[in-house]
């Protein structure tokens, strides 16, 4: 599924997503299915921490926004003691991870700088 969005529109719909909080609940998913959406986000937002520093160097703001990020999506997940630790045991997030590492590295360097960018400019 997120080999078929641009690293570019994975941050797009995840900034879409935390900006309007009930937008999970409204589209009539299931538990599952939201689940998964906010592992999609949590994982390209994870890529970008991984990527971004050899693009834009150290930023504190950029590690800020990234916990900000990671903390609200989060909140949208069905157990609310979910962590971002314990999510890195969960099998069906590596591989959406996966996915989206493997994204990441098709996506040009011009885009990943703007992604990059926006996080950045990112104001919660």
């Amino acid at each position: 599924m997120i080999k078929s969005i641009s690293f570019r529109g994975l941050l797009g719909l995840g900034i879409a997503a935390l900006l309007s909080s009930t937008v999970l609940a409204d589209e009539g998913l299931s538990l599952e299915e939201a689940n998964t959406i906010v592992k999609e986000d949590i994982a390209s937002t994870q890529v970008m921490a991984e990527v971004c520093p050899a693009i834009i160097g150290k930023n504190a703001k950029f590690d800020q926004n990234i916990q900000l990020l990671i903390k609200a999506y989060l909140q949208d997940y069905s157990d609310k003691s979910m962590t971002f630790d314990k999510l890195q045991a969960d099998s069906e997030y590596k591989s959406v991870l996966n996915e989206a590492r493997q994204a990441a590295k098709e996506t040009s360097k011009d885009e990943q700088q703007s992604v990059c960018d926006e996080v950045v400019n990112y104001q919660a």
